[in-house]
């Protein structure tokens, strides 16, 4: 003997209000505390990955600023710099690059 498709719907109605969402508490003061909770957790996350962006800024700032050091004494021309390949490099760069 088969079940029919309606006797599978009894069975699967059954669950209680909470499965379809007919749950009138929803906005109980544990719902609030908790949609609270994760609100303060979000904004913790935010603040911290803020300070995470600025310590990774003044990070790639003071690389810069080592880069733009270091690429200050290449184009100076130190003694131990063949002179050779610092016209070159500046001929790689263009007409204009040249300060």
């Amino acid at each position: 003997m088969s079940k029919s498709p309606s006797d599978n719907k009894e069975n699967s109605t059954s669950k209680g209000p909470e499965a379809n969402g007919d749950s009138a508490n929803d906005s109980t003061p544990a719902s609030a505390a908790s949609a609270q909770a994760e609100m303060a957790k979000a904004f913790q996350d935010l603040a911290r990955g803020e300070q995470q962006a600025a310590a990774l800024e003044a990070s790639l700032t003071s690389l810069e600023s080592k880069l733009d050091a270091l690429l200050a004494s290449f184009e100076g021309g130190p003694a131990s710099f063949d002179a050779g390949q610092v016209k070159e490099s500046s001929k790689e760069r263009g007409p204009g690059a040249e300060k």
